[in-house]
């Protein structure tokens, strides 16, 4: 996977920990929601200014934004399992019947 596409599904994630829709994030920066969109797609690479506004509004460490990896097999199995056992069985359901789309 390319580098543009690894950051931004790292950016996704963090954004999604500190619990903000993109359109929240897009305005917390002062950018368009299509902006962050294009960046978690890794359609573009963020701007230096922007990647500084998100270190700040997603309260990381410039260093933390490039902790980015592609994670094994064994890793996404370990999160997979680790997602099924913790949610609700309404969320359950959600979770499988992505699944069974996919595969």
């Amino acid at each position: 996977m390319d580098t543009k596409k690894l950051l931004g599904q790292r950016i996704r994630q963090m954004r999604r920990k500190n619990d903000l829709s993109q359109e929240n994030l897009a305005e917390l920066l002062g950018l368009d929601p299509n902006s962050i969109s294009r960046i978690e797609c890794g359609v573009h690479y963020p701007s230096m200014d922007t990647l500084e506004k998100l270190t700040k509004t997603l309260n990381v460490d410039m260093h933390d934004m490039f902790q980015i990896k592609e994670e094994s097999a064994e890793e996404m199995r370990a999160f997979v399992m680790r997602l099924v056992s913790e949610v609700d069985d309404e969320k359950l359901v959600k979770i499988v019947r992505v699944i069974k789309l996919l595969v």
